[in-house]
Formats: structure tokens, sequence, C-alpha cells
């Protein structure tokens, strides 16, 4: 391939400086593809003889083998055994009898370009019963492969490089002189004896050749494919050049040499015969070209050879010369539509493509029934891809000034490969059913085209991107990395190629090119990830690990396009409503797949259902008053519906431990929505007064750790970690800080009288303390912690502390609403009614823990009374005395000191003990 690509770069630089490039790139490309077929030739005879040699040298092995057991053991006769070391059968006979040679017999030049299975090299049972091991002998360098360098050298220094040289240079001589006897109308001889002579020629070089081909197999091919090339060449400047044949005659004429160059292939079974002779066809009216610009002479001419190469596809599995027509048949006709093609010229232009469409078409059907039967099944993918793709390229640009002539051709092709797809042969081939697979696969492909094409271009892009995953799913079946590898190369040009033509004119909603087309790279993206998840110990290192990121890549594409579209056709307000409906759809759409296919990717993906939600509730936060606003109140329920009922149906499949962060993200987000829509309905709608408003900010946390709490349902039961102790721990958390803020706030109860701890302030902040204490003794009794007894005694020191804060602040609000002093830390410090009612609450405090303390004879808690008793008296003799002269503060000394002569009599300090110690931790 190197070779081909040099000349032919070798060629079109030439043809620059001659002002002829495309004359000189066919040229360099034919004298590049001859040299690289015959060095594949000279490879290939160089591995058959190294074999065949090798299988001399097993078989003589074998041999003397057999003689030595019958030297050993002469009862046993040494016929049996080298019976068993030597191979039977007919073909292998053939192949190691040393009286034929090798290099003596014909090889035909394999133009197939598929590479060549590893021989299997089966040990003689002889020579492994005698202990001998024959080593293999290494093939040599060019066998190996040792680098285009050498091939090279090595092309121009054996064979018959001359005679191959030498009949290019013939062909392209008879041509260039056609045209020049024509353009100097030379007189010695008349025009038609010229052409009579040199079809003399061409005629007498084919019988040379055909006289040749026992003994000079090689060189009579070579012979013969020059003269059908002469041949097809005059016949063409006669008719193009001269005017000497009328369209029947020619048309007759060089339908003839085509089924005779076939026949002759067919005959010989040579590759080479075909491919010269055609390749001579196909040149002949670029080499002859007069400037006219007749296109249906050409394409009609165009049409002979390839009904020719398909007759012989009829007989010979002959993929190089499948190739040859259609690189050239193709590539001449979106050359001349480039340059030449004009909208009044469909009629006389659009049968040709239809003809040559129908022509290849067959000839895929042909090339995979020809086939010998593979387990994994084999197609030709050049031809199964690249025919509709060019053909229906071509068509665009034909049908473009029709209205609606690109979805009409879209319709056709599809129905068209549907209906194939549908009456191709059953046969127990595997690559009958893989090719029918393909062409259903076409069919839909084409169909789901139609109506975008109906409405906008764009989605060029998007069938690209499905027929590169179509080349996935081929590569894959046949595992070829290579077309595997195109594939997702066609894909990323797809999305390039959509993202250059934004932004798209305005259409319909989702029915028009831009989304269109980014779903169908989604779609391509899915399909390939699915083709590429498949085990394979084959699979190159850079597939491993790919198939996520595709999936990711198609779900990238497929939400963004439906996010985009939302933007483009709808008001801000609506766009989170309409996002979660197109997440629940989807949704559902995976779940139907995933009832049909054991894919674990997808139901890792699946699980990544809440980052709907999470985009959604971002939008909403930037254009939305609540989440329930224009149409919410339907999409969040229903979303929140979808998402567990997703989640129940993949742990049903997979209960993988991935899905924790599933269920984390989804009770969050529920959470969240119920948070914000609650607040917004009793703060702004309801419009209740301070007290309530605080107190409504911690409503839905409470009710949901109590629930977290208390329910025993799925999926609590079934995720506990995440549900108890990672939502609920969030949820107290929040609780927590909601303490401290709303300490700030003085509380009320409007419409309703305030009453001192039945107010909603208070009544919350009791309610939240229970479920704190419910939670955590919750956590123990399920046995999800086991805290140490530190951490215990932490936690029980929380939470007393928060309930001695809630009655210091129950006491303060009570001061503020009954007797009018304002809800202030100065005033209240101020305040001598405010500083007795705190000194002999603390008082109260200290000894009602006492009391508890002795009952339970626990050390903790007397030690917490002790520990706020000392802060009453510190705060009488740093704070009340400085007024001591005040009824309050009198009453706080007396108070308090009572309290504490009582106590001390009533709560000594309980000893220390394991008894004490352990009622400590209750």
């Amino acid at each position: 391939m190197f070779i081909t690509i040099l000349f032919t770069l070798a060629g079109l630089a030439v043809g620059f400086w001659r002002d002829e490039p495309l004359l000189d790139a066919l040229l360099g490309f034919l004298l590049g593809r001859v040299m690289a077929l015959d060095l594949s030739r000279q490879t290939l005879a160089q591995q058959v003889a190294a074999l065949r040699t090798e299988l001399l040298r097993v078989r003589a092995l074998a041999r003397s083998a057999a003689d030595r057991v019958a030297i050993d053991d002469p009862a046993e006769p040494a016929q049996g055994v080298r019976d068993q070391a030597t191979p039977t059968g007919p073909a292998m006979a053939s192949a190691v009898t040393p009286d034929r040679d090798p290099d003596s017999e014909p090889l035909s030049l394999d133009l197939d370009w598929e590479p060549a299975p590893e021989p299997v090299r089966h040990q003689p049972r002889g020579a492994a019963d005698s202990g001998f091991r024959p080593t293999p002998r290494p093939l040599p360098e060019t066998a190996q492969g040792i680098g285009w360098i050498m091939d090279l050298r090595d092309w121009f220094q054996r064979g018959n490089l001359f005679v191959r040289v030498g009949i290019l240079l013939l062909f392209l001589g008879v041509g260039f002189l056609l045209k020049y006897a024509v353009d100097q109308e030379w007189l010695v001889f008349t025009l038609e004896l010229r052409l009579a002579a040199v079809a003399a020629a061409g005629l007498g070089l084919l019988g040379l050749g055909w006289s040749q081909r026992e003994r000079r197999r090689d060189y009579a091919l070579l012979l013969q494919g020059a003269a059908i090339g002469i041949l097809y060449l005059d016949v063409y400047g006669a008719y193009q050049l001269a005017h000497l044949l009328s369209a029947g005659t020619a048309f007759v004429l060089l339908a003839l040499i085509g089924l005779l160059a076939a026949a002759l292939a067919v005959i010989q079974n040579a590759h080479s015969l075909a491919w010269f002779g055609f390749a001579g066809g196909f040149l002949a009216p670029i080499v002859a070209a007069s400037g006219r610009d007749d296109h249906i002479a050409l394409f009609g001419y165009y049409a002979l050879l390839n009904l020719a190469i398909l007759a012989v596809a009829w007989f010979k599995s002959w993929r190089a010369l499948n190739l040859l027509g259609f690189g050239f048949t193709f590539g001449i006709a979106v050359i001349w539509g480039v340059l030449r093609y004009e909208p009044e010229r469909f009629a006389t232009t659009a049968p040709f493509l239809l003809l040559f469409f129908l022509f290849y078409v067959s000839i895929t059907v042909l090339e995979t029934l020809r086939q010998p039967a593979r387990p994994r099944g084999y197609l030709d993918t050049t031809l199964l891809f690249g025919t509709p793709i060019l053909t229906f390229a071509c068509q665009v640009e034909l049908v473009r000034h029709i209205e609606y002539g690109i979805a009409w051709s879209a319709v056709a092709m599809g129905v068209f490969y549907l209906f194939l797809g549908w009456r191709l042969p059953r046969r127990d081939a595997a690559q009958i059913a893989l090719l029918s697979q393909a062409f259903i696969a076409l069919g839909v492909i084409f169909l789901s085209v139609a109506i975008p094409f109906a409405l906008a271009a764009e989605t060029t892009a998007g069938v690209w991107a499905l027929e590169g995953a179509g080349l996935v799913w081929i590569g894959a079946r046949q595992g070829r990395p290579s077309i595997r590898a195109f594939g997702l190369i066609l894909q990323a040009g797809a999305a390039v190629a959509l993202a250059a033509a934004y932004p798209f004119p305005d259409a319909l909603p989702f029915l028009n090119g831009g989304y269109l087309g980014a779903a169908m790279i989604a779609i391509a993206g899915v399909i390939s990830a699915w083709w590429l998840d498949r085990d394979d110990p084959d699979k190159p290192a850079w597939e491993r690990g790919g198939a996520p990121w595709l999936l990711i890549w198609g779900l990238i594409w497929w939400f963004g396009a439906g996010l985009a579209e939302w933007q483009r056709s709808d008001v801000p307000a609506t766009i989170p409503a309409h996002f979660l409906w197109y997440g629940v759809c989807t949704a559902l759409i995976a779940e139907v797949i995933a009832s049909r296919l054991s894919w674990r990717l997808l139901h890792r993906a699946q699980a990544a259902f809440p980052l709907v939600g999470l985009v959604a509730l971002w939008i909403a936060f930037e254009h939305l008053a609540h989440p329930a606003v224009a149409c919410g109140e339907l999409a969040w329920p229903l979303f929140f519906v979808a998402g567990y009922l997703s989640l129940w149906r993949i742990e049903r499949r997979e209960a993988h431990p991935s899905l924790a962060w599933s269920h984390a993200v989804t009770g969050l987000l529920l959470l969240g929505v119920l948070q914000w829509e609650v607040v917004w309905r009793l703060l702004e709608q309801m419009g209740v007064m301070q007290g309530w408003r605080v107190a409504t900010v911690a409503l839905v946390p409470l009710l949901g750790l109590s629930l977290l709490t208390t329910l025993s349902l799925w999926p609590l039961h079934r995720w506990p970690f995440v549900y108890r102790i990672l939502l609920g721990g969030t949820l107290a958390v929040s609780l927590l800080l909601w303490i401290p803020w709303s300490s700030h706030s003085p509380g009320g109860a409007a419409p309703w009288p305030w009453l001192p701890l039945l107010n909603p302030l208070d009544g919350m902040l009791a309610l939240v303390l229970l479920a704190l204490w419910q939670w955590w003794q919750g956590l123990g009794a399920r046995k999800l912690i086991r805290p140490h007894r530190d951490t215990q005694r932490l936690v029980w020191a929380l939470l007393g502390s928060l309930a001695f804060l809630w009655i210091n602040l129950a006491l303060l609000r009570a001061l503020h609403h009954l007797w009018a002093i304002p809800y202030d830390l100065d005033a209240l410090f101020a305040s001598n009614l405010a500083q007795m009612a705190v000194s002999v609450l603390w008082g109260l405090v200290g000894v009602g823990l006492l009391l508890v303390a002795r009952a339970r004879q626990s050390r903790g808690v007397w030690m917490s009374a002790a520990l706020i008793l000392a802060a009453v008296v510190v705060k009488l003799f740093l704070v009340d005395l400085a007024a001591s002269g005040t009824i309050e503060r009198i009453v706080s000394f007396l108070a308090v000191g009572g309290l504490l002569v009582g106590i001390g009599w009533l709560s000594p300090l309980p000893p220390r003990g394991d008894g004490s110690e352990r009622r400590d931790t209750v």
C-alpha cells in the first residue's frame, strides 16, 4: 500500500508540472499497484516454497524415526509406524512428492488483499514417539517482512520487470498515438487503417499471450491484459475521437471486449488478467480524452465494464477486481459531478447512478455468497457501506434542486435495503445472516434520515455517525480492529461536522436537522459501546476500557441535544419540567433495552439517572420561584417514581455496590426539592408569621429524619448505610445547624396566642431534639454503628447541651412575650428580671440533674449538674452581685443558695465503679 501511495503522489506531482495531474496520478497509481502486487506474489511464492521444504524435512524425520522403531523391535512392522507418521490424502501427497518441483507450478496473482491464515503444523506421531523434535527453520527475510525498502529493491532486481514496465508504457503509448493521430490528421494511412492496425496488434498480442499460458503463465497474463486494454482504447478512440463507429456499434464492441476479458480471466483463474484488462478499460476514456463533454457515452461505457465485472463476480470472488471497478466508477462520477453536472442533466445522469448502485449491491451479495463458510462471518465492508454512502452523496447533489428530493431518495434506499435484507436466501453460513442484518440496519438508517432530510440537511453528520456504528458492528462481528477504528473515526468526524454547521436554522422542535443529527451521533455512540463491550481476548489495548467512554459520549450528546432543543424552543420557566420529561422518557427506553439485553454497562448508566434531576434543579434555581411551577408539579413526582423504579429494576438484575451513590443522590435530591417547595408554600403563599417561618425551615429535615429512623420499607432496609447513616447524618447536621440559627428569632404564634413551650418555635426545637435522640438510638439498635464509650459520652453531652439551650431559649422568649423585654442580647443582659430568671432556671436544672444522678447512680450526670451549679455561683458573684440591692438579685441568691444546701444532703457524688461507669453511658 505504501508503494502504491508513493507512486500515486509522485505521479500527481509530475502531473501538476505537466498540467495533467489526474492522468499522471492514475498512471502513478497503476504503476505502484503493479509493483506492490508483484512483490506480494513473490513473497507468497517464497512462503509456499519454505512450507513445502519444511514438510519434506518433517517427512524425512518421520521416516527416520520409523526405521529406528523397526530396528529396535523387528517383530512390529515399521510400515505401521510409517503410516501413522506420514500424512495421507491426495492433497498432502501431491504437496510432498519429491518428483515435482514446487517452483515449476504456476502461481496465480492473488489480489484479494486479505492476510493469509497461519499454516497449521502437525507434529508427526512417529517423530514424537522416537524423541525427535524437528526445529522449524525460520522463513526467509522477505517472507518475514523486512520493510518496504528491501521489497522495493528486490522487485527491481528480480523477475520480468522490463516486461511489466514495457507493457504499461506500450499501453500508454498507444493511447497517446491514437490521440495524436487524430489531432494531426496523418495522411499516409487513412484513419480507418490506423485504427484497424492497432486492433490487429492488440489481437496479435492477445493471441501470443494465450499461446504462452501453459509455459509462462505470468508473462502470458501480462500480455493478455495489455491486449485487452489496447482493444478497449482502440474502440473508444474510434467512437469518441474519430467518430468512425456509431454509438450502438461501439457499445457492442466494448461489451464483447469486456466479456472476452472476463471469460479469459475466469477460464484461466487469473486475478491479474482481469485486473489489468479492466484497468485498461477504465483508463481508456481518460488517456484518450478529447475534451468533449459526452457524459452519456462515458457512463454508458463504464456501465458495460461494470456489467462485465458483475459477470465475473458470478463465477469468481475477486475482491480486487470489484474494488477496481468501484473506485474508478464512483471516482470518475464524483469528479464529473463536481466539475460538469447541472440540474438540466438530471434525466440523463440519474439512471446511470441507479445502475451503478444496483451493480455493486449485486456484487456485494455475490461476494458474500461465494465466500467459504466462516464461524464469525465475513463481509466486504468497503462495498457494503461504501456503495450506499457514495451513491447517496451523489444522489443528494443530483436532487438538491428538487423539493424533498433528498428525503424521497432516502426513503427509496431504505425500503430497498429492507426488502433486500428480508429476501436474502436463508442459509446456515454466518456471513449470509450477517449480510441480511447489515442490509436491514442500512434500511433502518436511511428510513430514519428521511424525515430530517425533508426538513434540513444538517443530519448528514448523523448519517455518517450511524454508518460508523455499522462499521463498528461489522468489525466486532468479524474481529477486525481496523474496521472498528475507522467506524469510531467516522463518528468523531460526524460530531465535528455537526458542530461546524452550528447555528442551525429554526425549525419545528425536535423535528429539525440539528437535533436529529445529534441524536444519531448519540445512538451511534451507544451502539458502538455495546459492540466494543463484548468480551474478546484478542481485543487490542486501545479498545480496552473504551466502551464506558463511548457510552458516556452517546449520553452526553443525547441529553445535551435535548436540553439545547428545550432551551431553543421554550421559555426559561418551562425548561426544568420539560427536561425532566425528556429524562423520564429516556429512562423508559433504557429500561426496555436493559430488559432485553444483559448489558452490565447499561445498568451502570441507568444508575446515573439522578444526574438529570440535578441538572433540572440547577436550572430551576436560576429561573423559578419553586419547583412545582410551570408543569413541575407533575414532572418532579414522575421523575422520582421513574428513578426509584429504575433502581429497583437494576437491583433485581444486579445489586452492584455502586448503586449506593445513586440512592444517595436521589434521596438528597428528593429532600432538596421537598424542602424548597414546602418552605415556599408555607412562607410565600400562606404568609405565616415569623415564628412559623423559622419553624417551617426545619419541617422537612425533621420529618425526613423521623421516617428514616422508623420505617423499614425498600430501599431503607436494602441500603441502610445510605439512608440511615448518610442521608440521616446529613439531615441531623442540617437540624443541628438550624438550632443556633433559630435562636435569633423571638418566635411567634400569630394568629394564635403565644404560650410558653407550646408555641411553634419552642415546639419545633423540642421535636428536633427528640428526633436526633431517636435517630442515634436507632443506629445503635440496628447495629449500624458501634460507637466507642467516649463517643457515646460526647453525643449525650451534645444532646444535653442542646436541651439546656432549648430551655434557656424558651425562658428568654417567655420574658420577651409576657414581660415585654426586648428579645435582644444587650436588653436581656441589662434586665434584672431576666438575670434572676436565668439564675433560678440554672439552679433548678442543676438540682434536677443531681436528682437524676442519684436515682441512676450516674457519675457523669452528677458532674454535669455540678458544672451548671458552679456556673450559677460564678454568675451570681460576677453579674448578680453588681446590683445586690434589687429584689431580683436577692431572690437569685436566696433561691440558688437554698437549692445548693438542700441538694448537697440529698445527692452526694456517686462513687467510681463498674456499675456507675456503666450507667454513665445509658
